[in-house]
């Protein structure tokens, strides 16, 4: 089975705008390790994960996502809250 997730970059830049670093590189090692979790807790599911812009006003430290083609936002920033928000959201 296959599971397309979208996650905001804006929201993802502005949950890490005070880490200094380069910014690309910080969304692309996010995108990475929130893939990997998925993998590990759902490796009967291939997930396909991009980003988008959702162009919204979001609160700081949450991103808005789209998971079974539906728009909602995590209730945190780290890597653990987003894939257990991916999980509940794509289980129902």
């Amino acid at each position: 089975m296959k599971q397309n997730i979208e996650i905001c970059s804006g929201c993802i830049a502005r949950s890490v705008e005070d880490a200094g670093e380069d910014l690309g590189q910080i969304k692309k090692e996010f995108l990475h390790k929130v893939l990997e979790l998925l993998r590990m807790q759902r490796p009967d599911v291939e997930w396909s994960l991009e980003t988008t812009s959702c162009y919204r006003f979001c609160p700081p430290h949450r991103l808005s996502l789209v998971v079974n083609q539906k728009l909602g936002m995590t209730r945190g920033a780290s890597v653990e809250t987003v894939v257990d928000d991916i999980l509940s959201r794509f289980r129902s």
